[in-house]
């Protein structure tokens, strides 16, 4: 079952960077740092991830 969004606006990124207490994405085309705990679990450095309103999560 796929999860439903709250957002109105979908970002998309990809993950530079993963490790410790944040991770490092690229969003639209912007470097941006977020905290570790945004990641999915089981994402890992050079997944492209979407927002899904809670976490950044890989596509499917």
């Amino acid at each position: 079952m796929q999860e439903k969004s709250n957002c109105k606006i979908r970002r998309s990124g990809f993950v530079r960077e993963l490790g410790g207490p944040s991770a490092v994405l690229e969003v639209e085309g912007r470097t941006v740092r977020v905290p570790a705990g945004k990641i999915a679990a089981g994402t890992a450095a050079g997944t492209q991830v979407q927002w899904n309103g809670t976490l950044w999560v890989p596509f499917k």
